[in-house]
């Protein structure tokens, strides 16, 4: 029997609370002023609780939101970083293209300039020998666009050299620069000639050699191919004059002369396909021989 009453003793008790509880809530649902002293107690004992709570529910509530915003941010910004790496290689592409497009410009205006006396084929420059910068360059363009042996080489500032060795896409310069490339040349105002050549002691530089000691050839002055050897036409552009020196037997001096073409950069170039009748004096549209320039070598002005 005792057995029995344990039994109903724990429904009974959990019937009870049920009750309580429905009462209080009833209770506590209505408009009153005033709350009750269980009431009270009950909101009192559940404040830490609730607050606690509600501290969690809204730390969490932040910090997953941060997640959020975090994973977008980091997604934003992987996107502008590719957009700004796009741009700034579509700003190189395009300043590529400015740049190329001034270079043949120039060109063009070389070859109209210059219609009447030549036919040109414009070709890239596609390779140098770096341990002779100096000496040779490759040419992107071959027999099969009509280059060949000793046909001259030049850009809108004056002479390069000549082609010393073709295959049907691409053709070997010798530069003027190198010694092997020596041709005639002339100072352009008094036409006093010589051997133009490049310089052994003035790297970057030429040198006419054998000329009169009392020749009238002072710095400053242009410096035009002569025509004499026939391979390089009369009158083109070759440089000026940057010191005079006296030769060792006194008997002739030799002049300095700042290129005029900048070596440094060539990219394009011009290859004279045709002569149809040469031209008197420097090639019209050639800037400023040397303008703006510092060559390897120094400055011949200064002395050896």
């Amino acid at each position: 029997m005792g057995s029995h009453r344990r039994k109903l003793v724990t429904p009974l008790i959990l019937l009870l609370a049920a009750l309580s509880f429905y009462v209080i809530m009833r209770w506590t649902a209505l408009e009153r002023g005033h709350l009750s002293i269980l009431e009270g107690g009950l909101r009192d004992a559940l404040a830490p609780a609730e607050r606690g709570i509600t501290l969690v529910v809204n730390k969490t509530g932040a910090w997953l939101a941060a997640i959020r915003d975090y994973s977008r941010l980091q997604a934003e910004n992987q996107a502008l970083k590719q957009e700004i790496a796009a741009l700034k290689a579509a700003n190189i592409q395009l300043e590529e293209y400015r740049q190329e497009n001034n270079r043949l410009r120039n060109l063009l205006k070389f070859t109209e300039a210059n219609r009447n006396a030549f036919d040109f084929a414009v070709a890239p420059v596609i390779g140098r020998n770096p341990s002779n910068w100096y000496h040779t360059l490759i040419l992107g363009l071959g027999s099969r666009a009509g280059l060949q042996k000793d046909q001259v080489v030049v850009t809108s500032q004056g002479v390069v050299g000549r082609i010393i060795a073709v295959t049907p896409r691409t053709a070997e310069v010798l530069l003027i620069l190198d010694r092997e490339g020596a041709l005639g040349g002339m100072v352009q105002v008094n036409r006093t000639p010589g051997i133009v050549e490049g310089s052994p002691d003035y790297r970057g530089y030429l040198q006419m050699i054998h000329i009169a000691r009392d020749a009238p050839v002072m710095e400053n002055q242009v410096v035009v191919t002569s025509g004499l050897g026939g391979i390089f036409p009369k009158g083109l552009l070759l440089g000026t004059v940057v010191k005079v020196l006296p030769e060792p037997d006194g008997l002739m001096k030799r002049a300095i002369i700042q290129p005029a073409v900048d070596f440094d950069r060539l990219e394009e170039v011009l290859v004279i396909t045709r002569i149809k009748g040469g031209i008197e004096d420097a090639v019209p549209g050639a800037g400023a021989p040397g303008a703006g320039r510092t060559h390897p070598g120094g400055n011949p002005a200064a002395g050896p």
